[in-house]
């Protein structure tokens, strides 16, 4: 696949973000570049990284979809002084108690597993549709979606995304694949940090990886109890329009 634009674009304060236009669709379509991007999160955002958003991209939306915890303990940074459109919409399943996610890294073996024991809740599913919605308004792009670190909840929303514009399993992996380097990247700054590195010990060696092993789990079980994830944003009452109305600012 030819890269009209580079896809990631390097900040010194925000990680992992990247542009997912350029793919392909199965109908000959392609998605547009420089409309929606995903990335980690934006606290430690610097003026001169805000200035590139606005001068480089025109950046006029962001979603975060981090908790309410999450925000009130790290905040938003400079976005709270930009004149840049701001959504929460929080990503996080059973209203944020710690011990099911403990529950879970514990059960399961690698970060598909995760994603599908989150996916049947209602409310998540819905929050899928909001930020949708979100998208779907040609207003509010340039656009990007971000999470802590850009990989999970991030890629949980990419991949349903691109699934439903009807691009290729195989390159929904390799976007998801994309945020690997970045959490080598954060692992190394977080182990020569001991209290960083104490924090983190819980968590299992898988977390640290983006593997398409993960991703492809993810979308064929899905698909297998679904029949695609357009049948899975029905299952969770997703307005009959959303995907055209998707289509329509996202494929050129």
């Amino acid at each position: 696949m030819a890269e009209k634009y580079s896809r990631h674009l390097r900040f010194a304060s925000v990680s992992n973000f990247r542009d997912i236009g350029g793919y392909r669709t199965r109908n000959g379509g392609t998605i547009a570049w420089r409309r929606v991007f995903r990335s980690g999160e934006f606290q430690h955002l610097t003026g001169n990284d805000l200035q590139r958003l606005k001068e480089e991209i025109g950046l006029a939306s962001v979603i975060d979809l981090r908790s309410a915890m999450e925000i009130e303990r790290h905040g938003i940074g400079l976005l709270s002084e930009a004149d840049i459109k701001y959504h929460n919409i929080s990503f996080i399943a059973d209203g944020g108690d710690r011990k099911a996610d403990e529950r879970r890294f514990k059960e399961f073996k690698n970060m598909g597993e995760f994603y599908l024991d989150l996916m049947p809740q209602k409310e998540y599913g819905q929050r899928i549709i909001e930020a949708l919605e979100v998208i779907a308004i040609p207003e509010n792009h340039p656009l990007v979606f971000n999470c802590a670190v850009g990989k999970d909840r991030t890629g949980i929303l990419a991949a349903v995304l691109l699934s439903v514009l009807g691009v290729e399993d195989e390159d929904i992996i390799e976007d998801y694949s994309l945020s690997g380097p970045y959490m080598e990247e954060l692992l190394k700054k977080i182990n020569s940090d001991p209290k960083a590195s104490q924090a983190a010990q819980p968590l299992p060696e898988y977390f640290w990886k983006a593997s398409p092993e993960s991703m492809a789990l993810f979308l064929n079980t899905l698909c297998e109890e679904y029949g695609s994830l357009k049948g899975y944003l029905e299952s969770m009452g997703s307005e009959p329009s959303l995907i055209e109305r998707l289509e329509r600012v996202l494929l050129s």
